[in-house]
């Protein structure tokens, strides 16, 4: 067994992980209740897990909001465009990128030049009745 220690955004990617793993990067990130969280909507060309370690928040999979705490799984298929729309507290997730097909960099893809911006994520402190909050 292999214990990897991140901190909040680190990654680690397909050279630190050993050589039957078919994982292209897996790590950590937090978006800060303080009002200074920001996101970009993006897709990949790969599949990508998202496991909500804690807080609350929306995202947005395809054209579906969801609201997401912590124990919840989010997968992302290769092209669907996926974003956090907004937070109750600090949202710390972190991730899992599956292989990537021949000829992939791994980046982050963008749909408009409006998608590559990092927008503010909005701090919302209550969620309507029936939502995860």
């Amino acid at each position: 067994m292999t214990v990897f220690h991140t901190n909040d955004r680190q990654r680690i990617t397909a050279a630190d992980l050993p050589d039957d793993c078919s994982v292209f990067s897996s790590g950590q990130f937090v978006i800060r209740a303080d009002g200074t969280g920001r996101f970009d909507r993006h897709f990949h060309d790969f599949a990508e897990f998202w496991m909500v370690a804690s807080g609350h928040g929306t995202v947005l999979v395809g054209d579906t909001e969801h609201p997401v705490g912590p124990g919840d799984i989010i997968y992302t298929a290769p092209g669907l465009a996926h974003d956090i729309l907004d937070i109750a507290e600090e949202l710390r997730i972190f991730w899992l990128s599956c292989d990537l097909p021949p000829g992939s960099d791994g980046a982050h893809m963008h749909r408009t030049p409006g998608d590559a911006d990092k927008h503010l994520v909005p701090v919302r402190p209550t969620y309507p009745a029936g939502q995860r909050g």
